[in-house]
């Protein structure tokens, strides 16, 4: 398996708030973004130091992965959020600081991939016909939609589209949700944070992964930014 990865600060943002991470330990990997909540302070804090402990854990625990990747899951964010709410009360600069966080952790021996999130950073899984968001988003705009206040169309240009309904770290403890796929007829697992999705619908991030193959990482970001790229904007591509 081959992970291409890159974050972008975008056109216009002064500052990088989101983070990513990929590392490969043994007969396992862990790939992981997260968006450092706009309109808070030090969203970028908040980001690294969720992933700088997520891969922490991924190192000092692989034993728990290997008997309950769930449980495996549910403890890298919760230490993840640990870290970051006590980060937060350290001082004023930091206060309600938070970020979202999508984890993928990949068994290569059993060709297994588990999925965690909060908040609306995604994972994709790919193949050459079809694209298949995983996760489900954590936003204002998606319960709307769930409870039919809002049409699927309206989504993506609601006003409110960016409110989210959980973050990691603004509380002390944060369960997440879990997913598992198998990868056996998987070409590409995509993570990636808002900055892309707010700019290109699935069908055209399909196109440019088969397209542009190991080179879609940077097309893709660079195409989010000739759409106007507002957000910083991170993308991790694994291909089985």
């Amino acid at each position: 398996m081959k992970g291409i990865y890159k974050t972008d600060i975008g056109n216009f943002r002064e500052k990088n708030e989101d983070s990513v991470i990929y590392l490969e330990h043994q007969d396992f990997i862990l790939a992981a973004v997260a968006d450092g909540m706009g309109g808070h302070k030090s969203g970028e804090v908040a980001s690294r130091l969720a992933l700088e402990s997520a891969a922490r854990y991924f190192i000092d625990h692989l034993d728990i992965l290997m008997n309950s990747p769930e449980e495996f899951i549910n403890n890298i964010f919760l230490n993840s959020c640990m870290w970051v709410y006590r980060e937060g009360l350290t001082s004023e600069e930091f206060e309600g600081m938070g970020t979202t966080m999508t984890v993928v952790l990949i068994n290569k021996a059993k060709q297994l991939a588990y999925f965690g999130n909060i908040g609306d950073s995604r994972a994709y899984v790919i193949t050459s016909d079809s694209l298949k968001q995983v996760t489900e988003d954590h936003s204002l705009v998606h319960e709307m939609y769930k409870s039919g206040q809002i049409s699927l169309e309206e989504v993506d240009k609601h006003p409110q589209r960016h409110v989210l309904t959980k973050a990691l770290g603004t509380c002390e403890k944060v369960i997440p949700d879990y997913y598992q796929e198998d990868l056996s007829q998987i070409d590409h697992i995509l993570l990636c944070t808002d900055g892309l999705t707010n700019y290109l619908p699935e069908r055209e991030i399909l196109f440019f992964i088969n397209r542009y193959k190991d080179q879609a990482v940077e097309e893709l970001i660079d195409e989010a930014k000739r759409r106007g790229g507002t957000d910083n904007i991170s993308v991790v591509l694994i291909t089985n």
